[in-house]
């Protein structure tokens, strides 16, 4: 069975984000879907997806949102995954030719807000970015 848009997406999004150096240099392969608890500092979530119809002259397509959640927990926290989302946003915002998506043609990818926040632990620092990805059939 094919991929939908949203599993299609995060495939998509997971190898491109490997695929970066920028990313890379900062957090090795840790780019997880559900991550170990044993998992180390720092790492990137792929969190929340939402799909949004955006069919056009006939042509199926979609709008899918990815709430993607940067982990970071050293001293330079906040710095560090300011970095991370500095290095996601060059790897992918208005370049949809850096983002495979099988099955779908990648019309753009915009990274349209992030920020960075103390986590809940009081140790960690939270880096919260929401990607658009447009895709078409």
């Amino acid at each position: 069975m094919a991929e939908g848009y949203v599993t299609a997406t995060q495939a998509g999004l997971r190898a491109a984000l490997i695929g970066d150096l920028g990313v890379t240099a900062l957090v090795a392969g840790r780019i997880v879907d559900e991550p170990n608890p044993k998992i180390a500092f720092p790492f990137i979530r792929i969190g929340r997806m939402e799909k949004q119809g955006d069919d056009t002259d006939h042509t199926r397509g979609a709008l899918v949102r990815v709430a993607v959640k940067i982990h970071s927990r050293p001293k330079s926290g906040k710095v560090e995954a300011s970095r991370i989302c500095e290095a996601i946003e060059a790897a992918l915002h208005l370049k949809p030719e850096a983002l495979t998506v099988a099955g779908f043609n990648v019309v753009e990818v915009e990274a349209d807000t992030w920020f960075v926040k103390r986590a809940n632990d009081g140790a960690s620092y939270e880096g919260h970015m929401a990607l658009q990805v447009q895709l078409d059939s």
